[in-house]
């Protein structure tokens, strides 16, 4: 069921194929997640279109800096002030009632607000006035133009398991089929919570013996480099390995599965890059190789915005620039083809070579167009 729903969503939403396994992961492994990146790269509608698979209470808002906490937690009860002095909130629609929540730019979130949210999202609980109620939150997804610089949001920021930078369509073929692409997006398979209970029972049941030791050399390889891990994410990311090799339907857990620490061991984006190539050591360096290919396409993009592109002649200097360009990326499109296929052949996932791939063809279609003038 969750492979039908990997599929929905893989099909209407392009290049959105780790963002959409992060969070099913998430779901399945009840942790948070947050997505980050500029306005209009449809962060806020693969959210809504995740939750509308899920039979769940859902609760969704836009947090500003006056968001106030009727409005995540619910009004205040006249009935309970004027009857018996008290001072609680009628929770029932709101935040504290959720399943799935969805809160668009998080960060601005104020003080009063964050402390509620830490025992939300930490304990599952509410202090609803002199009481404590449970909270049935299976995730929050958040969403955020930046990253929090307050300390106090920082506490908050540590609590999302799962990060992504949301970077926009790359690809020249899917640029078009985004001209054609339906507005609305229409779940076809829908999965009720105590199904997706079972599901989650089911996935930490996942073995992980086989892969031990590589997590560990993960952790320590990371720390030698700088970026820390805390004893309570290295053990959280420890589920979410079992989760996303149960996505990928497997009762064991195999090094290729180790790709979704990639989305976990990450605090500042600069660190993602560094994150990955440790990780695709371990793992796969077939998707290595592709990552180092994306790192050179996007200096070389750099290159073609500096091209005045009014002064490309024939044989003149702009012109024998994007000579050279083109060269490099038919070079690159060689490479990954070529790596592609030895990726297939030894079985080991290809998808971040392919979609690396479909980026130099794209980038290689626009310097061919540019050169005809």
């Amino acid at each position: 069921m969750l492979e039908k729903i990997r599929e929905e969503l893989n099909s209407y939403f392009l290049e959105r194929r780790e963002e959409i396994d992060i969070a099913l992961t998430s779901i399945l492994a009840n942790e948070h997640t947050v997505f980050l990146g500029n306005p209009g790269t449809a962060k806020s509608q693969l959210i809504r279109a995740i939750a509308s698979h899920l039979n769940a209470n859902y609760f969704e808002k836009l947090v500003t800096r006056f968001t106030t906490e009727d409005e995540l937690f619910g009004p205040l009860s006249i009935k309970e002030l004027k009857d018996n002095d008290k001072f609680v909130r009628k929770t029932n629609g709101y935040l504290p009632t959720a399943e799935i929540a969805f809160l668009d730019e998080v960060f601005k979130a104020n003080s009063s607000i964050l402390n509620a949210l830490l025992s939300i999202i930490n304990e599952r609980i509410y202090h609803n006035g002199d009481k404590i109620e449970k909270v049935p939150l299976i995730s929050l997804f958040g969403a955020s133009n930046e990253l929090p610089e307050e300390n106090e949001l920082l506490a908050f920021y540590d609590r999302f398991l799962f990060r992504k930078v949301v970077r926009g369509i790359k690809c020249y073929e899917n640029l078009s089929k985004l001209i054609d692409l339906e507005e609305e997006y229409k779940p076809k398979t829908v999965i009720d919570i105590d199904e997706l209970k079972k599901l989650q029972k089911e996935a930490l049941k996942v073995d992980i013996s086989d892969i031990k030791e590589s997590l560990i050399r993960i952790k320590i390889s990371l720390e030698s480099e700088g970026i820390k891990i805390s004893d309570r994410r290295f053990k959280k990311s420890v589920k979410a390995v079992k989760c996303f090799a149960y996505l990928n339907e497997k009762e064991k857990a195999d090094v290729n599965d180790l790709d979704i620490l990639r989305h976990i061991y990450w605090n500042e984006p600069d660190e993602f890059f560094k994150v990955s190539v440790e990780i695709f050591k371990v793992s796969n360096h077939y998707a290595g190789f592709a990552l180092e290919q994306r790192e050179i396409l996007d200096n070389l993009i750099n290159e073609i915005k500096k091209i005045d592109k009014d002064k490309i002649q024939l044989g003149g200097i702009e012109y024998r620039k994007c000579l050279e360009i083109l060269g490099k990326l038919n070079s690159m499109v060689i490479s990954l083809k070529d790596v592609k296929n030895k990726a297939v052949e030894k079985n080991k996932p290809y998808e971040l070579v392919d979609d690396v791939l479909k980026e130099v063809e794209g980038v290689k279609k626009y310097v061919e167009e540019l050169l005809k003038g």
